[in-house]
């Protein structure tokens, strides 16, 4: 009897094992905080992006200054430029970051010590714009600069070649090896997107409706120019829309347009898909080659600024009281996380294609992944967040 009991209690134990075995797995937590950190003096710039230079640091803008950190958030060095507002760095391969503000283009060497300088003597205050100076790198390996309505085209480390007085609205830039791209807007005369060569020739135009305000980015592979706009008149005809200009030709290859009144600014990813956000509400993802609509979700009360897209084709959304993170796949909410201050610029991503950061409007700067199966968070300790259920380049601004 026994030995008759003792046979069953094993069997039904084995049972209980086999049984615990086949169950699914519990689903991790949704992502992992690897570390924060409270930049010095309060929010800091919190409409500009962290920007990751070649190298896997960190730069971020703190109002007046520039900071530089590294993948741990250990400060390296604090570059003041004592002007206000100062923009997103640029970097030369030698190591030395360019940073614009709005009377100057400054050189900061490797450890943060100062080094060649460009000044206007004017300044730029842009007539009634807010937004940051902008500086891209372009034909002939120069700076353009954009400051107010007037573009600079600076040779590193030597001087001026050539200067663009703009007309009565803010203009927005971006460049390519071959062209540097510039969008104008004058009253009553529409908006103009313009083709500059190296010496500042028009290579070709296109003109547009006015628009209240506009984005330009380059597609990764530089085939084309796309460019998002509002209207400043909105009508059934004339509404929010996005194109797609052969960056070579100024053709346009396609257009789409959109019902809410206003679109943000556009992320053009490497994956081939360009993502924004309309109406402050509804997350879309286009084709960046045919602007077939591949995705189209409502969220609540975004930002505005730029989605961001890791290498697994999770989406962050910027929220004004959160972060979302939506599967690129289907649309779904995976997560979202409250964020003090919300979320006003794109997070950036880390050269491991996984490592989201960004500052919260109360500035803290996060450093998070995404808990995906076959990945591990690389810092031990880490603080772990929880699931809650929900109730991201150049602009320019009237």
């Amino acid at each position: 009897m026994h030995r008759l009991k003792y046979t069953l209690i094993t069997m039904l134990l084995a049972l209980f094992l086999c049984l615990t075995t086949l169950q699914p797995a519990r689903a991790g937590t949704p992502y992992t905080i690897l570390w924060q950190r409270q930049i010095a003096g309060g929010t800091g710039n919190s409409g500009l992006s962290p920007v990751i230079s070649p190298w896997g640091d960190i730069f971020l803008v703190t109002g007046s200054s520039i900071l530089r950190l590294n993948d741990r958030g250990e400060q390296i060095w604090d570059f003041k430029t004592g002007e206000r507002p100062t923009g997103a760095p640029v970097f030369f391969p030698d190591g030395s970051t360019f940073v614009p503000t709005a009377r100057a283009l400054y050189e900061i060497k490797p450890y943060g010590r100062p080094g060649w300088s460009f000044s206007v003597a004017t300044g730029e205050s842009g007539g009634g714009n807010t937004s940051s100076p902008t500086l891209a790198r372009g034909p002939g390996e120069s700076f353009y600069l954009l400051l107010g309505k007037s573009l600079y085209a600076v040779a590193p480390r030597r001087d001026m070649l050539w200067y663009v007085g703009q007309s009565d609205y803010p203009v927005a830039v971006d460049a390519d090896r071959q062209y540097v791209f510039v969008a104008r807007t004058a009253k009553d005369a529409g908006t103009t997107v313009e083709a500059l060569d190296g010496s500042g020739a028009t290579a070709w135009r296109r003109g547009f409706a006015e628009q209240k305000q506009i984005y330009l980015a380059l597609e990764p592979g530089g085939r084309y120019l796309y460019v998002a706009g509002v209207p400043k008149t909105a009508s059934a005809i004339n509404k929010c829309a996005l194109y797609a200009l052969d960056a070579a030709s100024g053709a346009i290859a396609w257009s789409h347009r959109f019902s809410q009144a206003e679109i943000g600014n556009i992320n053009a990813a490497p994956d081939g898909l360009v993502y924004l956000v309309a109406g402050k509400e509804r997350l879309y993802t286009l084709d960046g080659a045919t602007g077939e609509e591949r995705l189209s979700t409502r969220l609540l009360d975004l930002s505005g600024a730029a989605p961001a897209v890791d290498r697994q084709g999770t989406i962050y959304v910027p929220g004004r009281e959160r972060l979302y993170a939506v599967d690129g796949r289907d649309g779904r909410l995976l997560w979202d996380m409250e964020v003090d201050g919300g979320v006003q610029a794109t997070p950036a991503l880390g050269p491991d294609g996984l490592t989201v950061y960004f500052t919260g409007g109360k500035g803290i700067l996060y450093a998070l992944q995404t808990a995906y199966a076959n990945t591990s968070p690389r810092t031990a300790g880490a603080a772990v967040g929880a699931v809650s259920t929900p109730g991201n380049l150049a602009r320019a601004a009237q």
